[in-house]
């Protein structure tokens, strides 16, 4: 098994269950009715979980990484040139700077026990 591609500040951590990028909010329409959106996107990891222990991990990463107030992250590459959509079977993944981190944030409890553990990247610059 290899190491997990998604790292924050060069730290790798734990390979989520699912992660996606979010659509931005529509600022404007400029005078010919099209769209403006902000500059920045946000991409958000999620993490099925069964134990404290991994939700406990995985807020020490974060209490770890936090504190510089911004991130470099490396996440799944955003779909424009001259960054390659996919590399034939997986995603190519690329470095993003200045990124912010959400607090992770943990899901539904279930017979006393957390499912999910949710973690917003933001500010993310992509082209």
């Amino acid at each position: 098994m290899s190491a997990s591609p998604y790292r924050i500040n060069g730290r790798v951590i734990q390979e989520p269950t699912s992660g996606q990028w979010l659509s931005r909010s529509m600022l404007d329409v400029q005078g010919d009715n099209r769209p403006i959106y902000g500059p920045v996107r946000a991409f958000q990891l999620r993490w099925q979980i069964d134990s404290y222990q991994q939700w406990s991990l995985l807020v020490a990463v974060f209490n770890e990484l936090q504190s510089s107030g911004t991130a470099v992250v490396s996440l799944p590459a955003y779909p424009y040139e001259p960054y390659p959509q996919a590399t034939g079977t997986v995603y190519a993944f690329r470095e993003y700077s200045g990124c912010t981190l959400g607090e992770p944030v943990v899901g539904e409890f279930f017979d006393g026990y957390p499912q999910d553990i949710e973690l917003l990247i933001a500010n993310i610059v992509t082209s």
